[in-house]
């Protein structure tokens, strides 16, 4: 028996050596689960190439026998390969697959993905960001639902929502906020807080997305409070000097008890000049849907209960500069720090002018 097996070719699909083996091991009257575990395949593999091979041959005196030709068997593996039609992309075109991996590995999304290739033409196949989404969901790639942005999609139920009841506390409500801010006018932000771990300290970040641009900052903070936001605002102010008050025209926040100190974060100075603070109803995150996309963005690289205490402000600014470079297909892939730029400059050039 030993003679039979030697020098077994390694290989994850059953080829012409193979069945050379399987044909003198059945001669030799070997059982499935012996050449089975010899060849390194399953049962059921060897069992099907069996039945693939086995032909009837009419002897002389007219009698049948029945037995397993392992050139038959390779007649029709190729005449099934032949009638099977080109292979798909993800068989055909390794470079491509390594390409998509090595990106969702990097936290870049099927749709950007899509774009890069489509516009690279060292890629001789172009592949759908669906496509990939569907690789992924089928365990084509190796990968799981993590490699995605934002995971496995889940539908959930409609939530029926009781009339809200706004508590401005300084603010006004989102009801009055003006058709215009309606990602037309540029200078209007949404506030949030992305919290830590609950163990321990409470450091969390607090994110602003201007609407238009979708422009992110991330200040950390020791702590969920209403000084810790009006101080971190104060921080921004700073940085863009005489500017802020023709960047910053309003921000829009949910109703936690960070946010409630109104006044404050207006950050009003003698001479009027003040950001207005709306506040969006209660359980309605889709009032602020572009700074949630952003947390969620945020969260690819910090988990949530990752503990902010010990992640300095650097590395979160350069988590928050690779968001704001990173390709948006809203806009035709290009980044919201460019389109921020170019609104930001346009300001100086106007204060300048006046």
């Amino acid at each position: 028996m030993d003679s039979t097996y030697n020098n077994i070719i390694q290989s994850k699909t059953i080829d012409q050596i193979h069945r050379i083996i399987i044909s003198k091991a059945l001669a030799q009257k070997d059982s499935i689960t012996t050449i089975s575990k010899e060849l390194g395949f399953s049962r059921q593999s060897i069992h099907r190439e069996i039945n693939r091979g086995t032909i009837t041959r009419r002897n002389s005196d007219w009698t049948e026998t029945t037995y397993y030709d392992h050139y038959a068997a390779q007649y029709n593996h190729e005449k099934s390969l032949s009638n099977r039609g080109r292979l798909s992309k993800i068989d055909d075109d390794s470079c491509l697959v390594n390409y998509i991996i090595a990106n969702l590995k990097a936290k870049v999304s099927p749709e950007v993905i899509e774009y890069r290739i489509k516009n690279d033409e060292s890629f001789k196949s172009k592949v759908s960001a669906k496509t990939i989404y569907n690789w992924v969901y089928n365990g084509d790639l190796g990968l799981d639902y993590t490699s995605l942005p934002y995971g496995k999609r889940r539908t959930r139920k409609p939530y029926m929502q009781e009339k809200n009841v706004i508590k401005p506390n300084g603010g006004e409500s989102i009801e009055k906020r003006p058709d215009i801010f309606d990602r037309i006018e540029f200078g209007h932000w949404e506030i949030d807080c992305v919290v830590g771990s609950r163990k321990g300290k409470s450091t969390s970040l607090m994110t602003l997305v201007e609407r238009k641009t979708r422009y992110g900052i991330i200040i950390r903070i020791a702590k969920k409070s209403k000084k810790c936001i009006v101080n971190a605002l104060k921080k921004i102010k700073a940085k863009f000097g005489k500017y802020f008050y023709d960047i910053f025209l309003s921000i829009t926040a949910d109703n936690g008890s960070e946010f409630k100190d109104a006044l404050g974060m207006s950050l009003t100075l003698k001479n009027g000049k003040k950001v207005k603070i709306y506040f969006a109803h209660a359980y309605s995150s889709w009032e602020r849907g572009s700074n949630e996309n952003f947390n969620r963005m945020i969260r690819r690289w910090f988990p949530k209960g990752t503990s902010f205490v010990n992640i300095s402000q650097d590395r979160i600014d350069k988590v928050c500069e690779w968001i704001n470079k990173y390709p948006r297909k809203q806009f035709e892939f290009s980044s919201s720090l460019d389109l921020f730029n170019e609104e930001y400059y346009y300001i100086i050039d106007n204060t300048s002018k006046s």
